[in-house]
C-alpha cells in the first residue's frame, strides 16, 4: 500500500492479466474509491492523505485479494507537472517472471500546492 498527500489523477494506462484489476483509494474519512483496471479509467483523488492498493480478483471464491509487488517508478516534473507511474503484478505463476506487468497506472498530480507523495 503506498501513501499520498494532496491533489492526484490516477490514470490506467494498460493492463495485461486474465483477472480483474482495481486500484483502491482509501482516506481518513468515508468509503473506499474504486477504480476499475480498464486502459483509460481515470480517478481524480484530493485528500489530505490517501492510501493507493491494486488488487486483483481470481475466477472462482475469494473475491479481490491484494496484488502480489506494486512497484512506484521515480517521481518526475514536465511542464509544472508532477508524474509518476506505478507498474504491479498481481500473482505468481510458474514459468512467469516475477518483474511481469499487470497493471500499469500514472499518477500525475493536479493542479494546487505542490505535495509530494509519502513514500
Amino acid at each position: 500500500m503506498l501513501r499520498y498527500h494532496g491533489a492526484w489523477r490516477i490514470t490506467v494506462v494498460a493492463r495485461s492479466s486474465g483477472f480483474a484489476q482495481r486500484a483502491v483509494v482509501r482516506g481518513p474519512h468515508g468509503v473506499p474509491r474504486v477504480l476499475a483496471g480498464r486502459a483509460g479509467a481515470a480517478l481524480e483523488v484530493d485528500e489530505e492523505s490517501w492510501t493507493l492498493a491494486l488488487e486483483h480478483r481470481p475466477q472462482g471464491p475469494g473475491g479481490w485479494r491484494p496484488n502480489l509487488r506494486t512497484t512506484p517508478g521515480p517521481v518526475t516534473e514536465r511542464d509544472g507537472v508532477r508524474s509518476q507511474l506505478l507498474t504491479s503484478n498481481d500473482r505468481h505463476w510458474p514459468g512467469k517472471p516475477l518483474e511481469y506487468v499487470n497493471l500499469v497506472l500514472r499518477l500525475d498530480q493536479s493542479a494546487g500546492p505542490v505535495m509530494p507523495p509519502c513514500d
